[in-house]
This record gives C-alpha cells, structure tokens and sequence, in this order.
C-alpha cells in the first residue's frame, strides 16, 4: 500500500508539474498577446478613443460649416449682375439652395428685406458682427443663437452679393435652425449613450444633440459652471484648468460624475468661430475582484491553484478589458454610426499596412483584406486618374509636422462609375516625430461636392451661353499669361455679331437669346477643350486659344483656318414666319507674347482689329498689325 501510495505520490507530482509547465507556458503566452495588443491601460485607452471621436466629430463639425459657408458664398456670387428689384429670378436662384438651408433672406446693406423665403428674424440684423462682416466683403457664421419669429433657435451664415463692379450691394443670410443642428449630430456622431455640445470660446453652450442637458447643461448655460458642480476625477482638472486649456486651444480629457453616473468628455478646438466641441460618453465603471482560498498543505498544490488563479485572473480581466474596448469602439460610433463612410487604418512599422474597418464593398464593390507592404499602392487602382495627386499630397502631409488632413477625391465605384468621396483623417506620431499610424475615414460626398461644383460652375458662367462670363474669363486669361513658355503663342480672338440689333427689334428677344446662344455653340464646337470661351457682355464674344508654333507660317494657318470657320459658322439667319434677318459676324484677333503680355493690351488690340473689321464691310477678321483683313 505505501508503495503504491508512493507511485501515486510520484504520479500526482509528475502531473501538477506538468500542469504547472503548461500553465506558466499559457501564461506567457496570454501575456504576450495581451501586452501586444493592449498597449495602454484601460484610462489611456478611454482617453485616446475618447480623443479620436471628439476629433472625428470636429471634421464633421468642420467640414458641415465649410460646405454651407462655402455654398451661400458661391450663391452669392451667382446673383452678380441679378437687379436686387428682379424678385422672380432671385427667389428661383435662392429656392435651388433649400436642401442645404432652413431659410434664405437678401437684405439690403442697411438689414432691409429684399426677398427669401423660410421663417426668419431680421430685427437688428444689421447690427450683427456676421452681418457687418458680409457688408464688407466676407463671409461668416453668427457666434449666437437668436430666436426667430416662431420663436425656435437659429444659427446664422452670412455672404456678400456683389455688383458687376465688385462692390457689395446686398447680404446673403442663411440659417440653421437649432433641430437641424441637432439631428446633424445625431445621424453622424452621437446618440446611443453618446452625445456631443459646441461651446464658444467663453465656455457658454452653443448647441447639441439630443439629451445634452443630462449630462452637460441646458443650451445657453455655462459648461464651466456645470463641470464645477461635478465631482471630477481627472487629476488637477479643475474650472481653472479647463478655462485656461480652452483659452490655449488645448486638447483636454475629463472624467466625472453627475447625479450619480460617471461619465468620460474630450475637449477639443473647432475651427469655427474658435468654439470648441466638447464630446461625452458613459464611463464603463465595471471591475472584478475574486478570492479563492486553498486548504491543501500540498506546496504543489497551492502552486497549482495559484497558478490557476492567475491565469483565469488574466483570461478574465483581458476579455473584460477586450470587451470593454469594443463597448467604448461601440458608445463612440466610430463604426456603426458613421453612415456612408468606411474606417482605416494605415500603419507604417515594421510593414506599412493598411486595415480596413467597415463595409466597403458598397464603394468599390470589393472588401479589402489587410494591405502589407507594396500591396498598400493597389487600392490607388480605384482613384480617378485626375485625382492621382491625392498620393503626392499624402506623402506631403506625412513628412509634415500636421495632424489632421482632409482632401476630395473620386473614387470607382461597382457600377464603373466615378463619384465624390471626402478623405479626412488625424496622424498619430511618436515623440521624435516619426509617422506610427493614420487613422481616417472615407465619405461619400458625391451630392455636395457635386453641388458646390455646380455653383462654381454658375458662378463662373453666363447664364444664358453656358461658356465663361466676362469676370472669370479675364482671370483665367490673366494666369495663362503669367507663363512664360519659349514658342508659345497666345490668340485672342474678340467676335461680334453683326445686324444683330435687327434680331431684337424685328423679331424680338426670345430670338435674339436663340442668336446669341448659337454663336456661343458654334465657338464651343470650333475650338479646341483647352480653349477659354466667354461672353464679354451683349452679342460679344472673346476665345482665348493657345498655339506652340516655332515659325509665322504655321501660326498664322492656324488663325485663319478658326477665323473662317468662326465667320462661316456665324452665317445665319433667323424668322418668325413673317420677317426675316441674316446675321453675319465680325472679328477682331490679337497675338501675344508680340502684342501684349497682359489682358488689357490683348483686349485692347484685338477691339482695334474689331474695328476694322466692322468699318470695311463686316463679315470678316482682321489680324492686328499683320495687314490680314478677310471675309
């Protein structure tokens, strides 16, 4: 019996030394998996992820201001040259932008009322700094919210409308009702037990998500004032603190409690109006605690036990911390909430990587796997070829001392085709300066972006025609005439209609549009895409041609191949059954470098050349200072 005891003896040892070996092993590699993946302690990882929201929250912030200033500025650029008393077309100019406005006004510089539509308040307007702002020629967002007539809360943007001379004449007024700002924030950041609050620069509450008041105050109050009756756990983070950091346009993290729930804020700068948003979650107050007790005398067995003990101690608390990051990742949005955007994550060491989070197959029709190494550059195969800077630009802001980069690019879609995608995203570095990792979010932005472009476009274009008016066509040729490439050669060719008059007054305007809009055709059609075509005004028109020839000759075959196909093509004639009128065209060419390096010169010889043309029997070109007068 003793003997057999003894071999069991023996056995029972072999066997706890065995799972002791196997324990210290799983140990080992519990720990190294833990450690690699969970760098920071959970308070870092609350403060970074914490951080990264409140900075994901401030692009949307951003970027929603920038489109909406940037919008009513481009309206208003489109109402040069529109009579403030020509209500009809001012109200269609105004009602194309209502998707993006609660209500648009034009007042006079005085605050008077010209016309808009949408519920409004515009007593005292004029003595609103946004207002005084626009007045003079820029554009701006109120720092308050007033009350309107129906007595909601509204934030107001403000632009100039300039005359064709370039002073102001009126004032673009666009709001945004305090629920529009609210449900922004909703459908992008917040909700779901997170929540988010802009403050301006004196700490007074601006406006927020849905629930704000639970857990930082009613808009209008004090966050100052609320955190101060809060008890605050971060360290030496009182009302001073904060004051101070928000005047320095510092980054601040906060954790505190308020009628008994914890809750976790960061603090950041918003670049409008030097507000600040400040971001809220709850605080995840679970923690763990286990005693077990041995009464074995056993030295191995209380090792064994130990052991177990420290194993499931460390299985436990790193699930728990897992699972605890993957709340946080969920209260925050950083994934589900974002809708119509996609996560990644670009990592440089030891392998540059890129991870993407989310469904992208809605994009591309493709999900990414993980991307190492040179397989990084593969998902460039999905970016317009006119936007293939975007890498250039990329490689610029990491060797940068930046954080935060933002650009537009268009990206292939399943279909195809091409649409409009907003790349933003905040660099982390290490403390020598170093790139570690770039996290950013991909958008779809199609329906702005291509909507901002259109207002450029009707911006820059003549209503009527199409082509460039006189403002933008006199930039673009101004630039091009700042280059100074050897053998280039600049053509300036000014063309106006001649009997042109007889149109309007025989057979009315509605004709004389049709006449005017199929010169503008008819040029468009002749001339080469990298050919600027405008209107100067009336029946007058300018195309701004480039030619690389080394010899006359070939210039001069060049200008006279488009002249005569300029003058044949405007060999028309127009009735309405009863009357009828030809119209013919007159045309005037300039050339620099040789006569002018400036527009004013190139105008001014190209109008002589005009002239010529109309005083010897019209229908012809003339090419200044070369004898050259054709029909």
């Amino acid at each position: 019996m003793e003997k057999i005891m003894g071999n069991s003896k023996v056995k029972f040892s072999n066997v706890c030394y065995v799972i002791t070996g196997i324990s210290i092993i799983l140990i080992i590699a519990i720990l190294s998996n833990y450690f690699s993946d969970t760098k920071h302690t959970s308070q870092e990882i609350k403060k970074e992820i914490q951080i990264t929201g409140a900075r994901i929250a401030s692009e949307y912030i951003y970027d929603f201001f920038e489109g909406r200033k940037a919008s009513l500025s481009l309206l208003g650029r489109c109402l040069t040259g529109i009579g403030t008393d020509n209500s009809v077309v001012l109200e269609e100019q105004l009602s194309a932008e209502a998707d993006l406005f609660d209500s648009i006004i034009i007042l006079d510089k005085e605050g008077s009322f010209i016309c808009g539509y949408g519920t409004y308040n515009i007593e005292d307007i004029q003595k609103e700094s946004g207002f005084e702002i626009a007045a003079e020629g820029g554009c701006a967002i109120a720092e308050e919210l007033i009350p309107r007539q129906d007595g909601e809360l509204e934030l107001m943007l403000y632009a100039p409308v300039m005359d064709v001379g370039g002073k102001v004449k009126a004032v673009l007024a666009g709001s945004l009702l305090e629920s529009t700002l609210t449900n922004y924030m909703e459908s992008k950041f917040a909700g779901s037990g997170a929540f988010a609050a802009v403050i301006n620069n004196r700490g007074r509450i601006m406006y927020g998500s849905s629930g704000i008041y639970k857990v930082i105050g009613e808009t209008g109050s004090s966050f100052f004032s609320f955190i101060k009756a809060c008890k605050v756990y971060t360290e030496n983070a009182g009302t001073d603190y904060i004051q101070g950091s928000i005047h320095d346009r510092e980054e601040i993290f906060l954790e505190y409690a308020y009628e008994r729930n914890k809750f976790v804020a960061a603090c950041i700068p918003l670049e409008v109006n030097n507000c600040y948003i400040v971001y809220i979650a709850n605080a995840d107050n679970a923690g763990i605690g286990s005693k077990l007790a041995s009464v074995s005398n056993s030295l191995l067995v209380k090792l064994l036990i130990a052991d177990l003990v420290v194993i499931f101690g460390i299985l436990f608390y790193h699930i728990n911390g897992r699972a605890k990051v993957i709340k946080l990742l969920d209260n925050y949005g950083v994934l589900d909430r974002q809708e119509g955007a996609v996560l990644f994550e670009y990592v440089f060491s030891p392998k540059k990587r890129i991870d993407v989070f989310g469904d992208f197959s809605h994009v591309t029709g493709k999900n990414f796997s993980p991307l190492v190494g040179e397989a990084v550059y593969d998902v460039y195969e999905y970016v317009h070829e006119d936007d293939a800077s975007i890498r250039g630009r990329l490689h610029e802001f990491f060797d940068s001392e930046d954080e935060v980069f933002s650009s537009e690019v268009r990206i292939l879609d399943q279909n195809g085709d091409y649409g409009w995608y907003r790349l933003t995203g905040t660099m982390f570095r290490s403390s020598d300066g170093n790139c570690e990792r770039f996290v950013g979010k991909v958008v779809n932005a199609n329906k702005q972006i291509s909507m901002e472009k259109n207002l450029v476009q009707r911006a820059e274009n003549d209503l009527l025609t199409g082509v460039l008016n006189k403002k933008t066509i006199e930039a673009k040729i101004t630039e091009q005439l700042k280059d100074k490439h050897e053998g280039r050669n600049y053509i300036f060719f000014m063309v106006d209609l001649d009997n042109f008059k007889n149109v309007n007054d025989n057979l009315g305007h509605i004709y004389g549009d049709k006449a005017i809009a199929d010169t503008a055709a008819a040029l468009t059609g002749i001339f080469h895409s990298n050919a600027f075509i405008g209107r100067l005004g009336g029946d007058e028109f300018a195309v701004f041609a480039i030619y690389d020839a080394f010899d006359e000759e070939s210039l001069m075959k060049f200008i006279v191949k488009n002249a005569e196909k300029v003058c044949e093509a405007n060999r028309r004639e127009y009735s309405d059954g009863a009357n009828t009128i030809k119209i013919s065209s007159s045309v005037g060419i300039s050339i620099g470098p040789k006569d002018g390096r400036d527009f004013e010169l190139l105008y001014k010889k190209a109008d002589e050349a005009l002239y010529n043309s109309k005083k010897t029997g019209k229908n012809k070109f003339t090419v200044y200072g070369s004898g050259n007068n054709k029909d």
